[in-house]
Parts: structure tokens; C-alpha cells; sequence
């Protein structure tokens, strides 16, 4: 399950064809963390440069204009803004949308979560180096299952797949019910069209269950609608099925109806650069 599930981050998504490292290893960050294993201390800060290209437009257009201003508009100022990012990356993300919502005086908790090992530990170097670690929780190791059992791991309809703990394997109900109904949003940001359909059902099962009511989820990356896309990301499509036959740009009716299934309605979109959309759902109420 893991090699499946950790296979989402060989490639960049990119609205051409060819593929490209996502992740480039840059100068060895000395963590301080006493509870990190002794094999572990160093670890290498990775870079996504697809991320630090999309980081700005989608705080810019979406979180910071859109999403957070909804969430504080609907919660008791005093309360922090809890965030759970699925298939977080590298922490590229993490930190800067953390730094920006701080900036902007905003309260928050973020728990970025990752399958892969390498990933995780780069989130937590780049949290310690920007000194974040009040705002950002260690990386977990949430899994989506292969058999649409979720990072929550209640419904075991893939035992020992549905959930994960830190080091990515297993996970029991008690684990993750902690966080239900605990999130005001939920980030999935270019993991839906590199990975198999049934993470999708996973992501949309998660983010039901760790919503509050009338919580968000935010999904970004390159889509169909109506069965068809911009001729840039019909060659992407056709690269990723190359690639994996699993993988693909995925119709957003689809996408949108198995969110209804997890009790998540359809909000919007908005267009993004290089042909991706931000789509927004809501937790029902």
C-alpha cells in the first residue's frame, strides 16, 4: 500500500507532457526535534517547484481571498482556524500559507499529512527552519486507501490500508476518531489526477468525516469538465495514462459526485494558472 500511495510524488504535475522530478534535494537541515530517532536528525529539505510556482496564485485567488475570510466570518474569532493538507509534499505549502495567514493576524493549526517518509521530514525541517512549529503540527502519515478506506480508518474496508499512523503503515479507529468533526478545512492540492480513483474516494470520505459542519474542502489541480479540457491538459491526461493506467485527469462531475456521497457539496471553482481549477466544497450542515 505505501509504494502505491508514495508513487503520487515521482512526477509534477504540469500541463505538459514531459515529466519531471517534483521534489529536488537542497542543503542537509539539522533538525533539533529530541523526539525524532537518532538516524533521522538530519534531514535533506526538499523542493516542489511546481509548488513554489502555484503557492502564490492559490493563497492569492483562493485561501486568502475566498476560503479564510469565509471560515472567520462563520467561527468565534478567539478560535484557531484548524487546517488538515493531504498529500502535503514537501512543506512548501505548509509554511507558506501558514506564514501568510499569520501575517495577515489570523489564528491557525495546521496539520500537514504525507505517506512519504522523505516528504514528512522535509515538512518538519522547513516548519523548525521558518520557526512555525506554534502553528504547524508534526507531519502525519495518513494514508487514503487503495479500497476507499480512509485516513480516519472507521470504516476498515481495506484492513490495514484504510489508515495510517507516522510511519505509514496500519492505523486503528481509535488513531483518528479524535479528529473527526475537528477541521474547518481540508487542502488536497494536485494529488487527484496522480494517483489511483480510489484515493479520491478516500479524500472524499477524510475530509467528510473531519469537517465540521459547514467546514471546507479546497482540491486543486488540472480537470475535465464535461469530458473534455484545454488540449494541454488532454496531452497531460494521456502522459499520466501512459505512465499509470490508474492515473489521469479526472472529470470534475465525477469528482463532485463522490464528494456528495461523503456529504460534501459542490461550492465553486475558480480558474487558476497553467490551466488548473481551485474547487471549493462545503461539509453539509
Amino acid at each position: 500500500m505505501a509504494k502505491l500511495l508514495t508513487s503520487f510524488f515521482i512526477v509534477q504535475a504540469t500541463s505538459s507532457s514531459a515529466f519531471l522530478p517534483k521534489f529536488q534535494r537542497l542543503t542537509p537541515f539539522l533538525l533539533s526535534n529530541n523526539s525524532m530517532t537518532s538516524s533521522s536528525q538530519i534531514a535533506a529539505i526538499l523542493e516542489s517547484p511546481s509548488a513554489e510556482r502555484n503557492k502564490g496564485p492559490i493563497y492569492d485567488m483562493v485561501l486568502g481571498s475566498k476560503v479564510f475570510p469565509s471560515l472567520m466570518e462563520n467561527n468565534d474569532n478567539s478560535k484557531k482556524i484548524r487546517v488538515l493538507e493531504l498529500a502535503a509534499g514537501c512543506g512548501v505549502h505548509s509554511t507558506y500559507f501558514v506564514s501568510k495567514a499569520l501575517a495577515e493576524g489570523m489564528s491557525v493549526e495546521w496539520h500537514p499529512s504525507d505517506p512519504d517518509l522523505e516528504a514528512r521530514l522535509s515538512i518538519d525541517a522547513r516548519v523548525q527552519r521558518d520557526n512555525l512549529a506554534d502553528s504547524i503540527r508534526p507531519a502525519n502519515g495518513w494514508i487514503l486507501g487503495k479500497a476507499g478506506g480512509t485516513a480516519c480508518n472507521d470504516g476498515h474496508r481495506d484492513k490495514g490500508d484504510a489508515g495510517a499512523n507516522n510511519n505509514g503503515i496500519g492505523g486503528v479507529e481509535a488513531d483518528y476518531s479524535q479528529h473527526h468533526n475537528n477541521f474547518d478545512l481540508v487542502t488536497c492540492i494536485n494529488m487527484i489526477h496522480i494517483a489511483p480513483w480510489e484515493a479520491t474516494i478516500g479524500l472524499m470520505e477524510c475530509a467528510g468525516k473531519t469537517l465540521r459542519k459547514g467546514g471546507i474542502l479546497l482540491c486543486y489541480g488540472p480537470y475535465k469538465i464535461g469530458g473534455t479540457a484545454v488540449e494541454s491538459n488532454l496531452n497531460f491526461d494521456r502522459s499520466l495514462k501512459s505512465r499509470d493506467s490508474r492515473w489521469g485527469v479526472r472529470n470534475l462531475e465525477d469528482v463532485i459526485e463522490e464528494a456528495k456521497k461523503a456529504g460534501l457539496t459542490f461550492d465553486s471553482y475558480t480558474e487558476m494558472p497553467a490551466n488548473n481549477l481551485s474547487v471549493l466544497f462545503r461539509k453539509e450542515a
